[in-house]
């Protein structure tokens, strides 16, 4: 059986998880895979997913285009929180499913939970009891403490640690480096920079900047 990919995003992030399919089924072995389709609306990095890949996907601008979605296993391959939560509902409208990916070299606690569509990248932790919600993405390194709980569409970057208990609402962001201390919560929709501390909770649409990280509630919120 042929595992038929769609990736959706055709830059940087994209790439990377081209290459985490290929560590995945290059250690279970077996199955037979390929990335079908990329769909971007901006130009993609096709020379560059040829080059990871070793052939050269279609293209298209949008979900609807594709035919026999319920064939295809959707992944989205975009760092930013909002934008993923956009790519989700469109995904979601034409009944498309999801695959979630882990990477060999990340670590999953057995009693931990993650949600479809979600990406768990190279040396990412996510501990004992802990709750990754629907298409979230765990860049490399990134934490998630026991108990912890992110909400769908959570972005971590590299390096960013949500400790014990700590939460995020629906699409917030962690910059690289940042931290969310034990039983601290950012709300949906916000964002805290690169190398901030997270030391109270903030509510919905926050920027958050510094240590301990201060701000103001700036982003739109849907």
């Amino acid at each position: 059986m042929l595992l038929e990919y769609v990736l959706v995003g055709g830059g940087d992030f994209a790439i990377e998880v081209a290459s985490y399919l290929k560590d995945i089924h290059a250690q279970s072995g077996g199955e037979d895979w390929r990335v079908n389709a990329i769909v971007s609306i901006s130009e993609p990095r096709i020379e560059d997913f040829e080059r990871v890949l070793g052939y050269r996907p279609e293209v298209y601008r949008q979900v609807a285009s594709l035919t026999e979605l319920k064939k295809r296993i959707f992944v989205i391959g975009i760092g930013d929180p909002a934008v993923r939560q956009r790519a989700m509902d469109e995904v979601d409208a034409q009944e498309g499913g999801f695959g979630t990916i882990i990477h060999p070299r990340a670590y999953v606690a057995a009693t931990a939970t993650v949600g479809v569509g979600s990406i768990i990248s190279p040396y990412a932790f996510v501990g004992p009891f802990a709750q990754v919600g629907r298409n979230c993405a765990l860049n490399v390194g990134a934490i998630v403490g026991h108990d912890a709980r992110l909400g769908d569409c959570t972005v971590l970057s590299p390096g960013a640690d949500i400790n014990g208990h700590g939460r995020t609402g629906r699409a917030a962001f962690l910059g690289a480096g940042a931290i969310i201390n034990p039983k601290v919560e950012l709300g949906s929709y916000s964002k805290l920079s690169a190398g901030s501390v997270l030391n109270k909770s903030v509510g919905d649409g926050f920027l958050m900047h510094g240590n301990p990280a201060s701000g103001r509630q700036m982003i739109r919120v849907p």
